[in-house]
């Protein structure tokens, strides 16, 4: 028997070296292959690999590297072993034979002692895995224990009289022996305070308990070491503490010494405590703040559609528009809460500075309290894992809810980045705030530029100009860059969110459920037990249009009154109070209106530059970045005080104004979320009534003949025709189109039926656009039709001399056209 025993372990024995000398090396070249590079590697790929943060092919290919010399190592002290037995020399266990032997013998010894360890097992053990490091997805232990091993929770306490957050109540958890070998945790500690996955709790669980002074006299500090007999205190909702496993203590037992609930988290004495978050357990889980800014522009677009409603005119069609789910769901979900309620915040700035702007963004939420970070802080803050992206949208909805609410928030982020973030390729309409570049080097680009810019305005002591958030992947090619503005601007307000591990700042990694699993040492000790706001991808999108809706339905000027009379009620509301009133077709135009009084033209109060800003804004009634108006109006203008003419110009504008009108037209420019523009409830331009005519004629329920007149009547010139600089070239040419498209409905619509109106119209057309030898021939077919025949070899003769002037001749046709009818009319044909 004793033989047998032997010689089965014998052949084990074999095997397992013959898996380690052979099995190894083929399982390294069949799944890894060849770990080193396949030519000599520069010096500027050796510095990029050791300075951008490690990829995964790079820590296998090491690993590798090391599984080769390890095997290379063992498999010379087996030979050296088989060379020793063909010489029959006796290997004593004391006898040293070197490093290399070493290293075989401790192989062998670590698989013989598993293949020893795994015999003892019973065949019907089940697999366990317990994460009881601080960090769960990075150290995973599989151990077995017998069927029946867990114990229920016969020993919570739950403390009432405790003081607890509002709606919950203190449970208190004893750390148990080892059973079957198998140690008590945090992990397990968990489950049993929070019920079936709640393991993944156990950080929350840790910081509640941190630094606690228990019976033994030692205190919590490690998670990874938990003392039988030690008390866990938790807080938990009160509907879980009616649970059958939370029981009274058993008799002679003594509950620990109080915990005291931080005071930051103690309810206020009126019940002002409010939960942070909404789940709506569809992966949404946002801030109770942003959600109440989503229902705030939700009510503000509606108000603004009854205020604009006509009545009588039977619009209907923003009625038929529906709600994505997510909307419905967040409006449902949030309560107005009555005076007193408040949201527990927690701010964390790694430096704060009272100098330095701060760039704060809602991240998650922990023991009941709101998670702000200031980005800026933190030199940049890379997310990874399952739900680096879904945390990545919650981050960019929080920031434009908190922040671009106020104009103070420009977000920088790569087209490429942007479909990797949403998973879909039509996310370029998105909020003014959101700037959508071509790649994260033109974004570097502007960023280094705002560096500049408030660099400057910072010695020279202006305001703080609006936070700027770099969102990107960290390409390999740009690690410094990104480094070097992250680090120069986090004074300045700049911060980065990035796609992707970020050793230069702090990195993060977020499970699909939002949960941190890992995070770098400057968060460490921040993030433990918290629960980051995530949203999918669909459900961002949703939320974000509805802010995208809310500042283009904004943009739209106000109108009101009754069907039928529109154009009465109009003029009575710019009436009704002080305006000013901006021409931008023929010469530019400014006069101020007030009731009673008669309108006093302002233009000559302003300087060429300013009439051109004024204008440029006219045409973006939407409003324009400060970057764009400053290229247009100042394209020479450079660093490092690139927009000093800007805001010179900007505010001697709104001084000259608000003196002409004792003060009444101080605001006239405002900055909205990011964007200079026009008010709209103080200016009134021909332009944007031409627009919005055009727009009523295409309706199919107007009288199209009264809509297409009033937009040629606004149409008295060339666009600004006294402003000569390149950038307004395109605009005058789309609206001289805009103008001709309308004349040529009108004149379609007149058609047979009234030749003597058309022919006007036509005269009309055609000295807008002198050049355009289709409206001549229109011209003369209209003459015929009136019996003007004698006219018609004039108008050949003027089309003539016209296009003479640009060395052009007119074409046959019009030739042709002159000749037949003045044939129909018998009239002399006049030579060209």
């Amino acid at each position: 028997m004793n033989r047998c025993a032997r010689s089965v372990g014998s052949l084990l024995a074999l095997l397992a070296l013959a898996v380690l000398l052979v099995g190894l090396p083929w399982a390294l070249v069949h799944f890894v292959g060849w770990p080193l590079p396949d030519h000599v590697p520069t010096w500027e790929e050796v510095e990029a690999t050791l300075l951008d943060p490690m990829s995964n092919e790079f820590v296998i290919n090491v690993l590798v590297v090391v599984c080769w010399i390890a095997w290379f190592r063992f498999a010379l002290g087996v030979l050296q072993s088989v060379f020793d037995l063909v010489q029959d020399i006796t290997w004593s266990p004391d006898r040293v034979h070197g490093p290399i032997r070493s290293a075989a013998a401790t192989l062998v010894a670590a698989v013989l002692l598993t293949l020893v360890t795994n015999r003892a097992l019973a065949a019907g053990s089940v697999a366990v895995t317990d994460v009881p490091t601080s960090q769960p997805q990075a150290v995973v232990a599989t151990v077995r224990v017998m069927p029946g091993s867990v114990l229920p929770s016969d020993r919570s306490v739950v403390d009432r009289a405790a003081s607890a957050p509002h709606g919950h109540v203190r449970v208190v958890e004893e750390v148990r022996l080892p059973h079957n070998g198998i140690y008590d945790s945090m992990w397990r500690i968990a489950e049993r305070v929070y019920g079936p996955g709640g393991g993944a709790r156990w950080p929350e669980l840790f910081e509640l308990n941190r630094g606690v002074e228990q019976a033994d006299g030692r205190s919590l500090v490690d998670p990874d070491h938990v003392r039988p007999g030690w008390k866990i205190a938790a807080y938990i909702p009160e509907t879980q503490a009616e649970s059958p496993q939370q029981v009274p203590p058993p008799a002679g037992v003594v509950p620990p010494t109080e915990t005291p609930v931080p005071a930051e988290i103690v309810p206020e004495s009126d019940g002002g405590w409010v939960e942070p978050g909404i789940d709506l357990m569809t992966g949404v889980y946002i801030s109770t703040g942003a959600a109440g800014v989503i229902s705030g522009v939700l009510v503000a677009s509606q108000m603004r559609r009854r205020r604009r409603y006509r009545i009588g005119s039977g619009e209907r069609s923003d009625l038929e528009r529906p709600r994505a789910p997510v909307v419905v769901a967040l409006r449902e979900a949030h309560r107005v809460e009555p005076n007193g309620k408040r949201e527990e915040r927690e701010l964390v700035d790694l430096e704060p500075r009272a100098e330095s702007p701060r760039v704060p963004a809602p991240l998650g939420v922990r023991r009941g309290r709101e998670f702000v970070l200031n980005l800026a802080s933190v030199h940049g803050l890379g997310l990874i894992g399952a739900g680096a992206a879904a945390a990545v949208r919650a981050l960019l909805l929080h920031l434009l809810t908190t922040q671009s609410s106020a104009g103070n928030l420009r977000v920088l982020v790569p087209a490429e980045d942007l479909r990797s973030v949403f998973g879909r390729n039509d996310v370029q309409d998105m909020p003014n705030a959101v700037e959508v570049v071509a790649s994260l080097d033109t974004a570097l680009d502007q960023m280094e530029t705002a560096i500049l810019t408030r660099a400057r305005r910072v010695l020279d002591e202006q305001e703080t100009n609006a936070a700027v958030v770099l969102i990107a992947s960290p390409a390999a090619h740009a690690h410094r860059r990104v480094q070097a503005v992250l680090d120069n601007g986090s004074v300045l307000g700049l911060a980065g969110i990035l796609l992707g591990q970020w050793s230069a700042g702090a990195t993060v990694a977020v499970q699909a459920n939002g949960t941190v699993s890992a995070s770098s040492q400057a968060l460490r000790d921040k993030l433990a037990g918290i629960r980051l706001f995530t949203l999918p991808a669909p459900d961002a999108s949703d939320l974000i249009a509805v802010l995208r809706e809310a500042e283009s339905d904004q943009a739209v000027p106000e109108t009101a009154g009754v069907e039928g009379e529109h154009e009465l009620s109009t003029s009575v509301t710019v009436t009704q109070r002080s305006r000013l009133t901006i021409k931008v077709f023929g010469r530019f135009r400014l006069s101020f209106d007030t009731v009673g009084a008669e309108a006093r033209e302002l233009s000559e109060l302003l300087t060429p530059k300013q009439r051109e800003v004024l204008v440029y804004l006219a045409l973006h009634p939407e409003g324009v970045r400060r970057e764009a108006l400053n290229e247009a109006v100042w394209p020479d203008s450079r660093p490092p005080r690139p927009y000093n003419s800007f805001h010179n110009t900007l505010s001697v504008l709104r001084r000259v104004l608000s003196d002409a009108t004792n003060g009444s037209m101080a605001n006239v420019v405002v900055n909205a979320l990011g964007r200079y523009q026009l008010s709209h409830e103080f200016v009134t331009v021909d332009l944007w009534q031409f627009r919005q005519t055009l727009e009523r004629a295409r309706a199919a329920d107007t009288d199209r003949k009264i809509q297409l007149q009033g937009a040629v009547d606004l149409y008295e010139g060339d666009l600004a025709e006294d402003l000569s600089t390149p950038w307004i070239e395109p605009f005058r040419e789309a609206a001289r189109r805009d103008a001709l498209d309308a004349y040529g409905a009108l004149i379609h619509l007149h058609g047979k039926a009234s030749p003597e109106t058309v022919l006007e119209l036509l005269e009309r057309a055609r000295m807008l656009d002198q050049y355009n030898e289709g409206i001549y021939r229109d011209i003369m077919r209209t003459q015929a039709q009136l019996g003007q025949y004698t006219a018609v070899p004039r108008t050949l003769a003027l089309l003539t001399s016209v296009l003479r002037e640009i060395d052009e001749l007119p074409s046959p046709d019009s030739g042709d056209l002159a000749e037949l009818l003045q044939r129909r009319g018998n009239a002399p044909v006049l030579a060209s």
